[in-house]
């Protein structure tokens, strides 16, 4: 299907594919349709299919907005430019989210992103695994006591989710294991040469390894977050941005949610566009491309089974809650009141505007 007749049966999906059920949508105020131009935060080389979907098929340019795109280096660098009004909108996470709402930083998220699941199938759409060598006697979690763990981050979800399990355990993580930080792209090589006895690494690392040697997969990024799904990134805005431009983040939204009816449909179809036209905007080998396609770049539309499309469920902020106060990163008193990261009215809006239903139970 091509990007124009997408765009002319966009209604009849949504309507007659996605509103079966649906309840009666009560009238909104028009959007404020104006050009305008979003100063976006990307993070630098990761390919994001809904966002790359949305720029190449035009559907912002179909919502009146231009994308002004300001590449940094990880979620945290997204949440703290937000907080300085540097970019108006950006691809964060949830625990920068919590930890920067914790702090009174001023930004909220305002959608999902990219999930993290294992289907209904068994298929795995995992973000992350802990990958380890096979034939050592690591079988789960608990056998990592004493062992070299490397994570991409001392403040990544990993690190805390590593240390929250072992602190539960009654363990010392400081003590009981040693945990590295260094980038997914020399994990492999660490496990390899035997630097490191576990990684927690993106599939990109977990495939490297396995053209190399017999490993494990001890875990993934939803058993040790112990969630049905989790977000490996979400929308943030600015809250003064929210505060002055509400339509326009409406609008965006719209454009993400145009962006995943037609993946979400191309992929249940059989069809491939989105595969190329990933490919061509992360300048894929045609190897790295299937990789992608296999591993993550084709999940679009299974991971509704435990999520809204584009929510932020209210369960993962709570579990990012216990997380974060697990390990002393924020205070036991603290308020864990889901608005306080999270502001869905906007996605809502967007929903509501499109004519797509939305059910409160998966929320």
């Amino acid at each position: 299907m091509n990007f124009r007749k997408a765009v002319l049966t966009l209604c009849a999906f949504s309507l007659v594919s996605l509103s079966a059920g649906a309840q009666s949508q009560t009238p909104q105020q028009a959007l404020d349709t104006k050009p305008v131009t979003v100063r976006f935060g990307y993070i630098s080389g990761i390919a994001f299919p809904t966002f790359i979907v949305a720029e190449d098929l035009g559907y912002f340019k179909n919502e009146g907005i231009t994308i002004e795109k300001v590449f940094l280096n990880g979620s945290g660098a997204v949440s703290e430019a937000l907080a300085a009004g540097n970019i108006d909108m950006g691809n964060t996470a949830p625990t920068t989210s919590v930890l920067a709402a914790s702090k009174g930083a001023r930004t909220l998220g305002v959608s999902g992103y990219e999930y993290t699941f294992t289907d209904k199938a068994g298929k795995s759409w995992e973000a992350v695994s802990v990958v380890v060598r096979s034939g050592e006697g690591i079988r789960n979690l608990d056998d990592l006591k004493g062992k070299r763990v490397a994570v991409n981050d001392y403040g990544s979800i990993y690190n805390y989710l590593l240390r929250e399990h072992f602190l539960k355990k009654g363990d010392n993580p400081d003590k009981d294991l040693t945990i590295l930080a260094m980038p997914f792209s020399q994990m492999a090589g660490a496990l390899v040469q035997k630097q490191v006895d576990a990684v927690i690494t993106v599939a990109d690392g977990l495939a490297q390894a396995k053209q190399r040697m017999p490993v494990d997969v001890i875990g993934t990024h939803t058993s040790m977050e112990k969630l049905d799904v989790g977000l490996s990134s979400m929308i943030g805005v600015s809250t003064a941005y929210l505060q002055k431009n509400p339509d326009v983040v409406v609008r965006f939204l719209r454009a993400m949610l145009k962006a995943r009816l037609y993946m979400n449909e191309s992929i249940a179809a059989g069809k491939t566009e989105i595969k190329e036209v990933v490919a061509k905007n992360m300048k894929f080998t045609p190897q790295r491309s299937d990789f992608f396609w296999e591993t993550r770049g084709s999940y679009y539309g299974k991971e509704l089974d435990y999520v809204n499309l584009l929510d932020v469920p209210k369960r993962l902020i709570a579990r990012q809650f216990e997380i974060l106060k697990a390990v002393n990163l924020v205070k036991p008193d603290i308020d864990t009141d889901y608005a306080k990261v999270v502001d869905i009215r906007p996605l809502r809006r967007a929903y509501e505007s499109l004519g797509l239903p939305w059910d409160e139970s998966k929320h």
